[in-house]
C-alpha cells in the first residue's frame, strides 16, 4: 500500500476536480474564465455533472473494448487490401 499524506491526497483530489472542470468546460464550450464572472455557469455544470461523469466513465470503459475490435479488424482490412492489389 502506498501512503499519501493528507496534502498529497488533497492535491490529487483537487487535480481531479480541475481536470473534470476542464472537461466540462470543453464539453459545454464554456470558457473557464467565464465561470468566475458568471456563477450561473458553475451551477449549470454542477447540475449536469452526473450526466457527464457517466459519459466519461462509459468512454473509459469502452476504450479497451474498442481497441480490441480495431485490432481484430485491422488484419481483415490488410488482407482485403492485399487481395485488391
Amino acid at each position: 500500500m502506498v501512503y499519501q499524506s493528507e496534502d498529497e491526497q488533497f492535491d490529487s483530489g483537487l487535480l481531479k476536480q480541475q481536470e473534470r472542470l476542464a472537461i466540462y468546460c470543453d464539453y459545454y464550450a464554456i470558457d473557464q474564465a467565464e465561470i468566475k464572472r458568471d456563477p450561473a455557469l458553475l451551477d449549470y455544470i454542477v447540475s449536469h455533472q452526473q450526466i457527464l461523469d457517466e459519459l466519461i466513465s462509459g468512454y473509459t470503459e469502452m476504450g479497451p473494448i474498442n481497441r480490441q475490435i480495431c485490432d481484430e479488424f485491422v488484419d481483415c482490412e490488410c488482407d482485403d487490401e492485399n487481395k485488391n492489389s
